[in-house]
């Protein structure tokens, strides 16, 4: 491992209700499935079409948290809980997120879909994802670093972008902008887990609501156009921030610990 002491996780957040506000936690437990629990639920319209952040911020000022153990979900917003109750999963659903992928599910009885379609104006019903990690746009690992928000520009006001914006995993502090990208292949070693790192995280209209639901006066699609320009993708051609990760070796994950990075594999001389 190439010794990077002053790369360290400035951030982990999460969400068990995808299109929710992030929650910053000081720890997590990581499994080749990501964080358990997180966006382990979702909300379909009545046209069982994912209704998440890239379509509207509505929900984004409420919290959500799901106890794994005991299957209760709370919501709430500010210091104030709205809802709590067990999770009760009824009738299947298979739902379309965006391209090809059809995660399936079961809608959950109880109080969930009559405060949803309320706060969202329009039928909405909670899924629980029939298997762990189903709840992810493509890997339930994704990374970013401070350096990399910083070196898009500021926000209308000046005061710099939150990355909470790009709804990452983790950030990290102490590398150069878009040293993450380099990364690719390469296996990191972060407290008790390791990591591989993938490819670009292809960004979509989310990331140009303020992470608490305010207005923004910022286009950050742009922004990213104007620093990165259109890169190659998973998911095709697009404006990239920030890479995906695979969980090598599970464990706890902390803010403050420490990255470092494998020494990058050396590329064999051509044949004669």
């Amino acid at each position: 491992m190439t010794s990077t002491s002053t790369v360290t996780v400035t951030r982990l957040s999460v969400t068990p209700v995808k299109g929710f506000g992030l929650r910053e936690v000081g720890e997590v437990a990581l499994t080749p499935h990501g964080v358990p629990g997180d966006r382990s639920l979702f909300l379909a319209d009545d046209g069982d079409k994912l209704f998440s952040a890239t379509r509207s911020g509505v929900f984004l000022p409420y919290w959500a948290d799901l106890d794994v153990d005991t299957g209760v979900l709370t919501i709430g917003r500010g210091d104030d809980v709205l809802l709590r109750d067990v999770l009760e999963p009824g009738e299947p659903v298979r739902a379309h997120f965006f391209g090809s992928r059809y995660p399936t599910g079961r809608v959950v009885r109880g109080p969930w879909a009559a405060w949803l379609s309320e706060v969202a104006g329009r039928p909405l019903r909670l899924v629980l994802v029939d298997v762990p990690g189903a709840g992810y746009d493509v890997h339930p690992v994704t990374l970013v670093s401070e350096a990399s928000v910083a070196a898009l520009g500021r926000e209308a006001d000046g005061t710099p972008l939150d990355p909470r914006r790009f709804r990452m995993t983790m950030t990290v502090d102490g590398v150069a902008p878009f040293a993450e990208d380099g990364w690719r292949g390469r296996t990191l070693q972060v407290g008790d887990v390791m990591l591989r790192a993938g490819g670009p995280v292809k960004r979509c209209a989310a990331i140009q609501k303020q992470p608490d639901g305010e207005p923004s006066a910022v286009n950050a699609l742009r922004l990213i156009n104007d620093v990165r320009g259109v890169q190659d993708s998973e998911l095709g051609k697009g404006l990239v921030l920030g890479v995906y990760g695979e969980v090598v070796r599970p464990g706890a994950l902390r803010v403050g610990d420490r990255v470092e990075v494998a020494e990058q594999e050396p590329v064999a001389a051509p044949a004669g």
